[in-house]
């Protein structure tokens, strides 16, 4: 069984997913979801978006990690207690040697440096950001934890995950009449990612000059290609990219102050059935292009580099090989 550590938004979930789902298969096939970190993860909130897939995880509790890691068990327990005793708790237990080894590594690594073991126990933490083939060696019961964020990992279970992250339920109203226009014609979507990511200085949002570059690239190679326009940001959207003949604003999922409320897994699946695709620095629209399995898509995406800023986290791995990746400032 892989005891999988679920974190972040929809993107980061469904590389967490996969990855589980490729160990898994392994053994005995069974991925079981801990939302434990979704709950003590202050900024941004965030919900477990799996369910409306045909995801083969099972949902379990937090204390559900006694059993892969005892001393983690026993912190999330410290945490419950009030600030001041839980903190001279945790102290102690790490004076002790009994510090948790559920933790996020990655943003530690250090080039050149010996590298620490993937597998501690039964727990397994992200050592670094590319691709670490020696994951994929690994089996048995174990509990996973990271972001994952490459499909050599998993690529060799494409029509798998593809088929897990379909909807249960079948398009309706106003999504099968995008679904539509999309199917007629010579379809982009094109992702804007702003949100939290154009304020946080470890991220990138998507830019003007990106936008209206990957637009151009397109217009210039393609004949008359419809883009069909997602965001989270919808009045820097109309100001920086405005509704036109070939391209349209695709919002009615996106109703509400709150973008958590919104329904991106409806988005993704729609994203998911253009004919080529303009991602932004996002993992969300990663998927939505890695989604259509056509092998004649075009996916634009802006350069590796700006995938994330921590200075120590090699993206190079992030981006496919066959996708295009072009300037984004």
């Amino acid at each position: 069984m892989i005891l999988l550590q679920i974190a972040g938004g929809l993107g980061n979930q469904m590389f967490q997913y996969a990855v589980a789902r490729r160990l898994a298969g392994k053994g005995d096939g069974v991925v079981l979801a801990d939302m434990y970190h979704l709950g003590v993860q202050l900024q941004p909130a965030r919900k477990y978006r799996l369910d409306k897939f045909c995801v083969q995880a099972e949902r379990v509790s937090w204390q559900h990690v006694l059993a892969y890691n005892p001393v983690e068990f026993v912190t999330r327990v410290a945490r419950k207690l009030p600030k001041g005793l839980a903190k001279r708790l945790l102290y102690r237990m790490d004076r002790h040697g009994l510090k948790s080894t559920c933790e996020y590594r990655f943003y530690k690594y250090q080039p050149g440096k010996p590298k620490p073991p993937l597998k501690i126990g039964k727990t397994v933490s992200e050592r670094h950001f590319h691709f670490d083939p020696e994951l994929l060696e690994l089996s048995g019961d174990m509990l996973l934890m990271g972001y994952w964020q490459t499909e050599k990992y998993f690529a060799d279970i494409a029509p798998q995950l593809r088929a897990d992250f379909q909807l249960r339920a079948s398009l309706q109203g106003e999504d099968a009449r995008v679904a539509l226009q999309m199917r007629e014609s010579i379809s982009v979507s094109l992702h804007i990612r702003r949100g939290d990511k154009a304020v946080a200085k470890d991220f990138n949002g998507t830019s003007a000059e990106y936008c209206q570059r990957a637009v151009e690239w397109f217009r210039s190679r393609l004949g008359n290609p419809r883009f069909f326009v997602f965001s989270d940001d919808w009045e820097w959207t109309r100001q920086h990219l405005p509704e036109a003949e070939d391209i349209v604003y695709v919002s009615h999922n996106s109703i509400g102050p709150d973008v958590e409320d919104w329904m991106w897994e409806e988005n993704m699946n729609l994203m998911s059935r253009c004919r080529h695709h303009i991602i932004g620095p996002s993992s969300f629209s990663w998927w939505a292009a890695w989604l259509n399995p056509d092998p004649d898509k075009i996916v634009l995406s802006p350069p590796y580099q700006r995938w994330l800023n921590f200075p120590n986290c090699d993206t190079s791995d992030v981006i496919p090989e066959n996708w295009i990746q072009i300037d984004d400032r």
